[in-house]
């Protein structure tokens, strides 16, 4: 909400307005829309990281009781288009599938099997027969820097350079040079992807799909198809988490579309687990190679050269040098990033891309260095900070990273930690405390949305955003309350659809200050056009008020004693319904992104603008309980503190930074992908094999949130947004508190017992 301006509900603990519906099982995910007539598919992926179909035999899948067609470069007219590439198209690759036999990378689309029952097409799939010319194939990070390379594509545009860093490191008395690996790291949302893909005629369908950016869709069966994008009805009201995966249309969508349009039938498609590994995106491996200096407590110069892997065709850098740039106060700095394909398929965004790996490497480097400089890791970093920003030399928005310092070190209790490696125990168990800091760029978009007061007092808001499992129906429904002084349950969020006001995709922490914002503004302008009639309404007890001195509360407008409410104000004007339309662009944006916007294109705007350079806070604390026989690592308590501008649900906000925090003990502990050198493909493409955090690896998690510092140049609300931060910098929290423990130095995660063992 705006400086000044009271709140209800704005900030509160407010249970999630959705949480009902979906504990009763009303609330209908992708795949349980219920279409008359739909019929099930199945997808074949490719079993070779590389090479070519020598023999596609489908003709026992076709015998199969139910079986209508199987699809592949083999069937007619299924010739596509070609798309941009992934980021300048909405495609998650612009490899299409069933163009040809050849085969660039693992889990490519090889075959669909269409039949009457999901049963019919699992069998049937069975039945297909596949044979490979197998070629050469670097499907790891490792296997490409060491073999023959399939390109190594330097990024520029990423790189950063300050000062002389090259000359600073030359006559620097001592050099630290440290080398960190993060591996990659496989979306695995509760939901899995989905499409149902329904026709109307040749030239209009529907598709029901779990996504992240509803124009993803539309975009990239229209550029395919050649179909026009307003004839591409999107729904997707509910989703069971993304993480990045969902914010871009893969090929299967595309697939599924062709089958329901040839066989003139809707067609539903769910993926396996195990094609979630293979199919939809991964977080890349990084390298990250650091060269420093210390002039006393100070960084004097810091160099960082990173690879980071990458798919075949489309070139998606996971951006490790962000939080390196400008975290830390250090004059002298020298970045670039090189992008290492690989044949492990299109990779993606992940929660944090980029932040989260690339501040492992930089967070344990700055323990690292503290203890070259003979001080506590808090009372190093505290001399480093940057008081603004060092890559752009602009001013923060907003930054209390230092009372994030000492939140979150005082209700963990670090003034009582003992520097040596190994002398904090309890009984034989070895105790180690780590800390770490985190940040994430606040990122923004041109948004859109339309408020609607029935004549019975209830207020629809309308915008083509989505609740991925954030609370944005929640925080949406707050601001529209309070704007309107009206209870919560008077307010109905409508998200999911993209005939409603068009946004950007939910990703990069934006959703809650962009479409929120677009919400403020479209309850606000209903309110004060309801102000205006009953001003201007003879009849109306506010009549010849001032419209400043009218304030909204409890269903009604109030001037002193005078009252009118909201219900009466329409049935005067002859009216059933009144409603604002309102589009915002936030502090840092422009007139081409909600150009973009309106295009079905994203319109963000980057986080640093003309004026100010916009981040959020937070700072890490954990211990470790290491058993001294086993080297078997146990987090037991974790405490983070965030500075995220205005807290618009503290409930919600709690549990994304909670989540978060959890994340980073799976990034830090358990997650890696495993691979097949000899054929490329993945050995752990499920979740008994592909190691995550349970219950029982969770112990006390506290996550704490700043008060009294909301940030009006990032969005009207003073929100920043905390879905990605609390990710950031645990996995390097996490290893400083081991090598506290153990006096171990692990580099690399997951850090499993084999290198504690070493």
């Amino acid at each position: 909400m705006t400086a000044g301006e009271q709140k209800k509900y704005v900030g509160a603990r407010v249970s999630r307005v959705d949480g009902p519906a979906k504990v009763r099982g009303e609330a209908t995910f992708a795949a349980e829309h219920d279409i008359p007539g739909a019929l099930h598919a199945v997808l074949i992926s490719a079993a070779c990281a590389h090479g070519r179909i020598s023999r596609l035999d489908t003709e026992a899948a076709r015998q199969v009781p139910g079986v209508l067609d199987v699809f592949s470069y083999q069937s007619d007219g299924w010739k596509m288009n070609k798309l941009k590439g992934y980021p300048k198209g909405p495609a998650g690759t612009s490899l299409l599938p069933f163009q040809g036999p050849e085969i660039s990378y693992r889990g490519e689309p090889v075959a669909l099997v269409v039949a009457q029952t999901l049963e019919a097409a699992r069998h049937a799939a069975l039945l297909v027969e596949t044979e490979y010319e197998q070629r050469p194939h670097h499907a790891t990070l490792q296997a490409a820097m060491d073999g023959p390379l399939l390109a190594r594509k330097p990024m520029p545009p990423l790189g950063h350079s300050r000062g002389n860093a090259g000359k600073v490191l030359k006559g620097a008395g001592h050099v630290t040079e440290r080398t960190y690996d993060t591996p990659t790291q496989h979306h695995n949302p509760m939901e899995m992807h989905a499409v149902i893909a329904d026709w109307d005629g040749d030239e209009r369908v529907t598709i029901y799909e779990p996504t992240q950016w509803m124009q993803s869709a539309q975009g990239t069966l229209a550029a395919a198809l050649g179909l026009e994008p307003e004839n591409v009805h999107v729904v997707s009201p509910f989703v069971g988490g993304g993480f990045g995966s969902k914010a871009t249309s893969w090929p299967h969508l595309l697939v599924t579309a062709l089958a329901a349009r040839t066989l003139r039938r809707p067609v539903k498609l769910v993926l396996t687990r195990a094609q979630m590994f293979a199919a939809v995106g991964y977080r890349a491996a990084t390298r990250s190679e650091y060269r420093a200096a210390l002039d006393g407590d100070r960084i004097s110069a810091l160099e960082l050269h990173a690879h980071t892997q990458t798919g075949p065709a489309d070139l998606f850098p996971e951006q490790v040098g962000t939080v390196p740039k400008m975290l830390y106060d250090t004059p002298n700095m020298e970045f670039k990033q090189t992008l290492v394909q690989t044949n492990a398929g299109p990779n993606i965004m992940m929660r944090a891309p980029g932040e989260a790996s690339g501040s492992f490497g930089l967070e344990v480097l700055m323990d690292e260095l503290a203890e070259a400089a003979g001080l506590d890791p808090l009372e190093f970093r505290r001399r480093n900070h940057a008081d603004t920003d060092p890559e752009s030399g602009k001013p923060f928005s907003s930054k209390h990273l230092l009372e994030c310092y000492d939140r979150a070190a005082g209700a963990f209790g670090w003034q009582d930690r003992t520097p040596e490696p190994g002398s904090m125990k309890d009984g034989d168990t070895l105790i180690g405390w780590g800390m770490a800091t985190a940040t994430y760029p606040v990122y923004a978009s041109a948004a859109t949305a339309r408020a609607r007061l029935h004549a019975d007092g209830r207020i629809d808001i309308e915008a083509g955003s989505h609740d991925i499992g954030t609370g944005t129906y929640s925080i949406l429904a707050q601001i529209a309350a309070d704007a309107l002084g009206t209870d919560l349950d008077r307010v109905t969020v409508k998200l999911g659809d993209s005939r409603l006001p068009k946004n950007g995709y939910s990703g990069g922490s934006r959703t809650a200050g962009s479409v929120g914002s677009a919400v403020l503004a479209a309850a606000q302008g209903l309110r004060q056009e309801l102000v205006d009639l009953a001003v201007n309404d003879p009849e109306s007890p506010l009549h010849g008020a001032a419209p400043i001195d009218i304030e909204a509360r409890d269903g009604a407008l109030h001037a002193g004693t005078r009252t009118d409410t909201l219900s009466a104000v329409l049935t005067r004007a002859g009216k059933t319904q009144h409603e604002a339309y309102r589009e915002i662009i936030p502090n840092g944006g422009g007139q081409k992104e909600l150009d973009a916007l309106k295009k079905g294109q994203d319109g963000m705007i980057q986080a640093v603008t003309d004026t100010h350079a916009r981040y959020s806070f937070g700072a890490v604390f954990v211990e470790v309980r290491v058993d001294p026989d086993f080297m078997t690592p146990r987090v037991s308590r974790i405490v983070g503190a965030f500075d995220v501008g205005q807290v618009l649900n503290a409930k919600t906000a709690e549990s994304q930074l909670t989540g978060g925090l959890i994340w980073g003990v799976s990034a830090a502990l358990h997650e890696q992908g495993e691979t097949d050198p000899a054929t490329g493909l993945l050995l752990n493409s499920n979740l008994a094999d592909y190691h995550i955090p349970v219950n029982a690896d969770i112990r006390e998690v506290r996550a704490i949130t700043l008060e009294g510092h909301p940030d009006f140049h990032t969005s009207a609300l003073g929100a920043r947004g905390a879905g990605e931060l609390g990710i950031v910098g645990t996995a390097a929290a996490i290893a400083n508190a081991i090598h506290h423990a153990t006096g171990k130095r692990i580099r690399s995660t997951p850090i499993t017992v084999d290198k504690l063992l070493d």
